[in-house]
């Protein structure tokens, strides 16, 4: 009986030593709720960085080409302006003068007639002049939101 517990004693000690390795060693699995790992998956690992709007730059300068109306209003309209007022339908054309004012505005066209937009208190108003050849094109616009 001895011989036999010589033989078995070590095999027990190391079955016994392969099964404390396998319940204490450092590797664990966990199984987690499918909703729950979704739910994490999802959340982003940083916080989201602040949305900045983009910034729009009106092209609108001396010496630049509109093709239309519907482009140089867009435009503007991109800068805060809206259309209040046009004279003349030559394009494309390129604009020569651009006046600003607070309130109100005053140009004489091209003829010789003088305008003035009044009654604008608190909007900042902008004549732009295109020319066409020798066609003259004038498009009024006031600030979207009042100064």
């Amino acid at each position: 009986m001895n011989k036999y517990i010589q033989i078995w004693v070590p095999f027990l000690v190391i079955a016994l030593s392969f099964v404390l390795y396998s319940e204490f060693s450092s590797v664990e699995r966990l199984t987690l709720d499918p909703v729950y790992v979704d739910r994490q998956a999802s959340q982003p690992l940083t916080p989201p960085a602040r949305q900045v709007a983009p910034q729009v730059v009106s092209r609108l300068a001396v010496g630049q080409r509109y093709n239309s109306l519907d482009q140089l209003v867009a435009d503007q309209r991109a800068a805060d302006f809206v259309r209040v007022g046009y004279f003349g339908k030559h394009w494309p054309a390129k604009v020569t003068e651009i006046a600003t004012d607070q309130d109100e505005i005053k140009f004489v066209r091209q003829g010789g007639t003088p305008h003035h937009y009044k009654k604008f208190n608190g909007y900042e108003m902008k004549m732009v002049r295109l020319m066409a050849g020798k066609q003259e094109t004038i498009v009024v616009f006031r600030s979207v939101k009042k100064k």
